[in-house]
């Protein structure tokens, strides 16, 4: 009988860690909601709605000339990504006692729309990137900073941006980019103190 409780107990501990179903929206947490929400502010209250640690990208869509973001306009939206350490966190289904037919990372983005804050369904069988994940230290600056700088280029701001926080080349950086006019667009390091160029600029959002 131990021996099989023993069996027992190592067959459940050898499944892997599942999914979890997304919770409804909220607006707990969410700075100036709904119609000045800050999204760096916002941050820690999309950490509290995925499993998944490390912070992978932020993305910022219909961002206004004072750095904010009415959720009641058209096309507005705010996607923050996670991921999780090579082979930690939610893992795809498989049986108990064998080994993961690869590494995954997964994925979970969490999103703001009108509704609120939201965790998309996780993705578990999500790859991980060549050379693992390396998550994104908090940010230094805001939207807001970025508008400043916009502005000192004589970039129009009665058009909204699209804003990205991601891990490019040369490390954390912010992109920047007027909706429709890719002419004005730049880049800039993580503190944005510093601009980048060619192919220190270049990285993605998961």
């Amino acid at each position: 009988m131990a021996c099989l409780a023993l069996s027992l107990w190592a067959k459940e501990k050898s499944r892997p860690e599942t999914s979890e179903p997304p919770g409804p929206p909220t607006v707990e947490g969410i700075s100036g909601y709904p119609k000045a929400v800050e999204a760096v502010a916002t941050l820690a209250a999309a950490r509290k709605l995925t499993r998944r640690p490390a912070l992978r990208g932020i993305v910022l869509d219909v961002v206004a000339g004072d750095g904010t973001i009415d959720v009641n306009d058209v096309g507005a939206r705010i996607r923050y990504t996670f991921q999780s350490p090579p082979g930690q966190g939610a893992q795809p289904p498989r049986e108990p006692g064998t080994l993961p037919k690869r590494i995954t990372c997964g994925k979970q983005n969490v999103v703001l729309t009108k509704q609120g804050l939201v965790a998309e369904p996780d993705q578990a069988d999500y790859p991980c990137p060549p050379g693992g994940v390396e998550p994104l230290p908090e940010p230094q600056c805001t939207a807001k900073e970025l508008w400043k700088l916009a502005r000192k280029r004589k970039m129009p701001r009665d058009l909204p941006a699209h804003v990205e926080y991601f891990r490019s080349k040369a490390g954390p950086a912010w992109r920047f980019e007027i909706v429709g006019m890719p002419q004005h667009k730049f880049t800039l390091y993580g503190d944005c103190k510093r601009e980048l160029t060619g192919s220190d600029a270049h990285g993605t959002v998961p």
